[in-house]
């Protein structure tokens, strides 16, 4: 098993590195996720913290994760995409800035989980 590391931006609305937004709070990540040079780039930038995960780390993530899949279950049609996804805007307003930016992937992350679970999004009536 890869070892896992926090990414945390200094600021409150995250920074981009590496093809990725990493957040205020931090995202947990798979060391293997990344090149030796895109860890070092993501280690010597200063906007960024990069720790090992601990426990607490994990949990904070599956905490935001809910959050997000909480927000999601709450939507009405029209907050959803042509492509059924929920739009990132309608998120945003449900949760305001509590948890920063929330990025296409991790939407698509917690959007997975939810569809796998037998979520389906709501119809327009």
């Amino acid at each position: 098993m890869s070892k896992k590391i926090k990414i945390a931006s200094v600021r409150a609305g995250g920074f981009w590195r590496c093809g990725r937004h990493f957040t205020k709070t931090g995202t947990v990540a798979q060391v293997s996720d990344f090149t030796e040079a895109d860890l070092e780039r993501l280690k010597n930038e200063p906007l960024l913290r990069v720790t090992d995960a601990g426990p607490d780390d994990e949990q904070a993530v599956e905490e935001r994760a809910e959050t997000i899949a909480e927000a999601i279950k709450t939507l009405t049609a029209e907050d959803f995409q042509k492509d059924g996804k929920p739009k990132l805007d309608a998120l945003k307003s449900l949760v305001g800035d509590e948890l920063g930016k929330i990025s296409t992937a991790e939407r698509d992350a917690v959007w997975d989980n939810l569809t796998g679970g037998g979520f389906t999004a709501p119809a327009a009536g």
